[in-house]
């Protein structure tokens, strides 16, 4: 589990059975760092999360907010790919949980 520098979430892959706890550590915090990057600030952040979960979930959100929920799946497929760089694992998926 990679706690970031923001503090108020946390990353942590799944489904990767056997892998070392340094590599899953440095995995994390790297899939952290390119989150952190994508969004001006905590606030942003959290919000295009929290926008991005209604959406997928089934609920309905407005023009305007369609473009931050989208911000966040951007976000989270490039962390995703800095994430499991030179990891080769073939289901693993990291977890995000806000504070």
């Amino acid at each position: 589990m990679t706690t970031t520098a923001l503090s108020t979430f946390r990353v942590t892959l799944q489904d990767c059975d056997g892998i070392e706890h340094d590599i899953k550590a440095k995995a994390e915090a790297r899939f952290a760092k390119v989150i952190e990057r994508s969004f001006p600030d905590q606030d942003a952040m959290t919000r295009a999360y929290k926008l991005f979960n209604d959406a997928a979930e089934g609920g309905v959100i407005s023009k305007a907010d369609e473009k931050t929920a989208i911000s966040w799946l951007k976000a989270a497929e490039a962390a995703h790919q800095a994430g499991l760089q030179g990891i080769a694992v073939e289901e693993a998926f990291f977890e995000v949980h806000f504070a």
